[in-house]
């Protein structure tokens, strides 16, 4: 006789937690207005101010999505990151204010795009610094002004994870993915250590990351 699987608490808990996120995208699109569409930023930027070509990539395809639902929707940018640093080198502007830069020369108002404006009212001196930080800032952004569909564009390396994140917050979004020949992250790392700490809810590691990446 066949057995269904057995699954951990954990295993049980995320499945919860994927059903309400369903039950609230549902209940979202019936009540709300309009399409939040976060572009997962990419340290380190070319020349401490430009998105590379990764992070060119996303936006790239951010506007590809935006020009086809602003003509019947009203449809808002949240592009994360506040100032990074990795391995001593510190960018000289923030992700968000470099992604925010290109759209704008895009042709896309900069009222149309929540960027540092989000960030520090949301996370305050605490920064976005990593993925969850990223989802919970997108989250608040999309329960606070309403919207009824909620779009994610990142690299195809990083989508479980945020994935993850943003049912862990109670939301699950369309995901796009923009890929190039070499991408930043590492997909065997983030099978066997990004995403664990997403599942075991790792604060400590978190800040770890936070610390590292943040201007001192």
């Amino acid at each position: 006789m066949n057995r269904p699987p057995l699954r951990s608490p954990l295993h049980l808990s995320w499945l919860e937690k994927y059903e309400k996120s369903l039950k609230n995208m549902e209940s979202a699109s019936q009540k709300g207005n309009g399409i939040l569409i976060e572009v997962a930023a990419q340290h380190p930027l070319r020349e401490g101010k430009f998105p590379d070509e990764e992070f060119a990539a996303r936006l790239n395809l951010g506007l590809k999505i935006y020009n086809e639902l602003s003509a019947q929707e009203n449809v808002k940018f949240y592009i994360p990151g506040s100032r990074h640093q990795e391995n001593g080198k510190a960018d000289i502007v923030s992700l968000s204010t470099a992604g925010k830069n290109y759209l704008i020369s895009q042709g896309i108002p900069a009222e149309n795009i929540y960027a540092d404006d989000a960030n520090n009212e949301i996370m305050g001196e605490k920064g976005v610094y990593n993925s969850t930080d990223e989802c919970y800032v997108s989250c608040k952004l999309f329960e606070k002004h309403n919207f009824k569909k909620l779009h994610l564009i990142c690299s195809p390396n990083q989508m479980m994870r945020k994935m993850l994140c943003y049912i862990n917050f109670g939301y699950f979004p369309n995901i796009h993915t923009a890929a190039i020949d070499r991408m930043y992250h590492n997909p065997i790392n983030e099978i066997f250590e990004c995403i664990p700490k997403v599942l075991e809810n790792n604060q400590k590691e978190e800040d770890v990351t936070r610390d590292a990446r943040r201007v001192k």
